[in-house]
């Protein structure tokens, strides 16, 4: 993922839920790669199966807000960002996109 090939890693990650199928990083990455490829449902799904195995992890509830967001579901977006704020308000990202996110809707 590091060199943007999105569509490239999702086999190894679609081998590495198969063998750590409780692991939900393989899920977030997998994810993040069907959003950068605009398949929001597909992203929004991984994203949901992550939070599922890890409920106390703000990443993917963050993520969620991340991918409603490219798919113009903004209001929808603001409350995974709302939420992954709750469960970890000391994380210097859901601040950040927490923030950003009132910033944007303060211009509409």
């Amino acid at each position: 993922m590091d060199r943007r090939d999105w569509a490239g890693a999702i086999p190894s990650l679609e081998r590495d839920i198969v063998e750590h199928p409780f692991d939900p990083w393989s899920r977030i990455y997998l994810g993040i790669c069907h959003d950068a490829l605009e398949n929001f449902e597909i992203a929004l799904k991984h994203f949901r199966d992550a939070e599922a195995l890890a409920p106390d992890l703000s990443e993917p509830v963050g993520c969620q807000g991340d991918t409603l967001c490219s798919a113009g579901r903004w209001e929808e977006a603001g409350e995974f960002y709302r939420r992954a704020l709750e469960l970890n308000p000391d994380e210097e990202l859901a601040n950040k996109n927490w923030k950003w996110w009132n910033s944007q809707m303060k211009r509409t």
